[in-house]
């Protein structure tokens, strides 16, 4: 809705409102309090509602929550899941852009990568209004994470805070802060498995882990060199001419 604002003689500017205004730049950890979710509304058959408050801040658009086996962007074509909780060919993925827009593409190929990663592909590309999420790019040694925030998801479409407990080879394992820093965090439960984790790098998302295990949670590390190697290849044997985008954390 719009409506014209005088603010002195001769000189009129144009004031808009709307039931999703524009998601700030800026991405930081929220202050205690304020609601989790991240849709005030969500639809799976049309478009959705955008929770207002610090979880807009928060690019969610590159993750599919129409089924509780969530998927998530790593290319324009191809999404990552849960290998022991997979969607099946042929089922639909919808994605809300930021302002809430529906898009729908469908799964047609589904290949198991290693560990409890499997890679789907979709039937076409996704437009440039969905985030593509870049993986952490590879180190020798990623102990000095151990503490940093995660943003992890969960099957209700919601953000929580946890911190890195442990990085290995190929895996991550989480840890409930001892006090509530953000004022959220949850015990992952059975339905979870597949939500994505996320580190925050340069006001940017950063998929690190997608769920195997409940409680504070624990899965693959995308950061690890011999996950991101299988991934490329599967994605590649797919549908060639796409490759992940890593990012520095």
């Amino acid at each position: 809705m719009c409506r014209w604002i005088i603010l002195i003689p001769l000189v009129v500017v144009v004031s808009c409102t709307s039931k999703n205004p524009a998601t700030p730049s800026s991405l930081s950890l929220p202050t205690p309090g304020g609601s989790p979710n991240i849709f005030k509304l969500y639809s799976i058959k049309g478009d959705a509602e955008m929770m207002e408050g610090w979880s807009r801040n928060f690019d969610m658009s590159g993750v599919s929550f129409n089924e509780k086996m969530t998927l998530t962007l790593v290319t324009r074509r191809h999404v990552v899941m849960a290998s022991h909780y997979r969607r099946e060919i042929g089922a639909k993925v919808v994605f809300h852009n930021r302002m809430g827009k529906r898009i729908e593409r469908t799964l047609v190929g589904v290949t198991g990568v290693v560990g409890d990663i499997a890679v789907g592909l979709l039937d076409l590309d996704v437009p440039l209004d969905l985030k593509v999420y870049a993986l952490p790019e590879p180190r020798k040694d990623f102990s000095l994470l151990k503490g940093a925030t995660a943003a992890v998801t969960d099957q209700n479409r919601r953000i929580f805070f946890h911190e890195i407990d442990r990085i290995g080879l190929t895996s991550i394992s989480f840890r409930h802060p001892k006090l509530a820093k953000h004022g959220w965090g949850k015990n992952l439960v059975k339905g979870d498995s597949g939500n994505p984790s996320f580190l925050i790098s340069d006001d940017e998302l950063v998929l690190i882990e997608t769920h195997t295990s409940g409680g504070s949670g624990s899965g693959p590390f995308y950061g690890s060199p011999i996950i991101q190697e299988k991934l490329s290849v599967a994605i590649t044997t797919l549908a060639p001419g796409y490759r992940l985008r890593l990012k520095s954390i």
